[in-house]
């Protein structure tokens, strides 16, 4: 009976892992979707919390399983959920073994650890993850500096630290090391005793744009964004004016979300562009701009199956509404759209419904899910937008204003209902 017993326990704790591992899956692709709202997020945390609090209730019963789990790991998400249950057990040894063991860890179970440590409180740990920053190996310092940043923990040296991976010889260093400059508070980054330390990234971001790996340059820009360089949109629009330019589309992109209505013009080419494919369309919904809207409806009508499903994700961003029909086609997969199906939208529906709406939004500059972005906003019209948009509008008000939502405030586990 006692291993039968046992042998049901066992098989349950691996439900409750493999359950872990599907619903992180889910939540970090949601995190920029236009599927999922704040609520939507909140239900989603709410069984993978039920799932981890399960794990921690069983303790040492369930120990062995997820250590094992996370060392065997072939798939990130799998790592992610094993590791995320072991940081929150109530022995405080645990999320300090779980940290040594993290050693000996590589390729998927690695990356999937590290996104553990980020969701997960680290004030328990806390001293050890700065004990990391200090004198860990490159991409143990990376990370605990990631999961410091990201909760809001400043630390006075934590910017030569920082500074050195910046530098480091390693591409995936480089990259999560500006990807921790988009994590650092405005507050920590701005006061009159990092003075040197603002200089000294100043001198970095060229370098890092200038930089062979695709990655690297990426996150520098975004860390651009995010920390407020003066030099930012002068920078988005040389790109947008060089097709040639390999950042060209990424920076149409982090343009859409950070332009202004003088910018109307570089995405009415942009659109116009068919070397750029469906993407483009996208970029109408992120840039918000009514001027935009005939090239959406156009594309619509007569696009064609990928055009048209990129021009209704888009004029539902901007409107609210979804106008796909429950007809699908079969269409090749891209990199922008990953779907091998595609919805056939209601073209008619969708040019009555901005005939209806036009004349109280067709002066405004910005429009997300039929709204005047510019009016102000609530805390319960934030919650309705989609996440994807709801991380735009963050970093966009961060850029503009120093103020809005940080990435803390978009991403933290768990998202609580208030």
């Amino acid at each position: 009976m006692l291993a039968r017993g046992g042998e049901w326990m066992v098989d349950l704790l691996e439900v409750h892992v493999d359950e872990l591992e599907w619903l992180w899956r889910q939540r970090d692709a949601a995190l920029r979707s236009m599927e999922y709202d704040f609520h939507a997020l909140v239900q989603l945390d709410e069984r993978i919390a039920a799932h981890v609090d399960a794990l921690v209730l069983a303790a040492e019963e369930a120990r062995a399983l997820l250590r094992s789990r996370l060392v065997e790991a072939e798939d990130a998400y799998a790592a992610f959920g094993a590791a995320h249950a072991l940081l929150l057990q109530e022995d405080t040894a645990v999320p300090l073994q779980t940290l040594e063991l993290s050693v000996g860890l590589d390729g998927s179970a690695w990356e999937g650890f590290r996104l553990a440590l980020r969701y997960a409180p680290p004030e328990r740990y806390v001293d050890a993850l700065k004990g990391l920053v200090a004198s860990g190996s490159e991409r143990h310092a990376a990370a605990a500096l990631e999961v410091l940043a990201f909760h809001g923990h400043a630390q006075p040296d934590a910017g030569v630290r920082l500074l050195e991976l910046l530098d480091a010889a390693q591409p995936g260093i480089r990259s999560a090391a500006w990807g921790i400059v988009s994590l650092v508070s405005l507050q920590w980054l701005e006061a009159s005793g990092q003075a040197l330390f603002r200089r000294k990234l100043a001198q970095r971001f060229p370098i890092a744009l200038a930089d062979s790996s695709s990655e690297v340059r990426a996150s520098a820009w975004w860390a651009a964004a995010w920390t407020r360089q003066s030099w930012l949109l002068s920078g988005l629009r040389m790109l947008a004016k060089a097709p040639e330019s390999p950042d060209h589309v990424p920076g149409l992109k982090l343009l859409a979300v950070l332009g202004a209505e003088a910018d109307l013009s570089l995405f009415k080419e942009a659109l116009g562009r068919r070397e750029l494919g469906s993407e483009r369309f996208l970029l109408a919904g992120t840039f918000g701009h009514p001027g935009l809207m005939e090239e959406v409806l156009r594309a619509m009508e007569s696009g064609g199956p990928e055009i048209g499903a990129a021009a209704a994700s888009a004029f539902r961003k901007l409107t609210g509404l979804d106008v796909n029909t429950i007809h699908r086609v079969a269409v090749l997969p891209t990199e922008a759209l990953e779907e091998e199906e595609v919805h056939i939208p209601d073209a008619v529906a969708a040019r009555n419904h901005w005939g209806r709406l036009k004349a109280a939004l067709s002066g405004v500059s910005r429009i997300c899910m039929g709204t005047d972005v510019l009016k102000g906003w609530t805390q319960e019209w934030l919650r309705g937008l989609p996440l994807e948009a709801r991380w735009e509008h963050a970093l966009r008000a961060r850029f503009e204003t120093g103020r809005g939502e940080s990435v803390f405030a978009c991403e933290r586990f768990p998202q609580r209902r208030e």
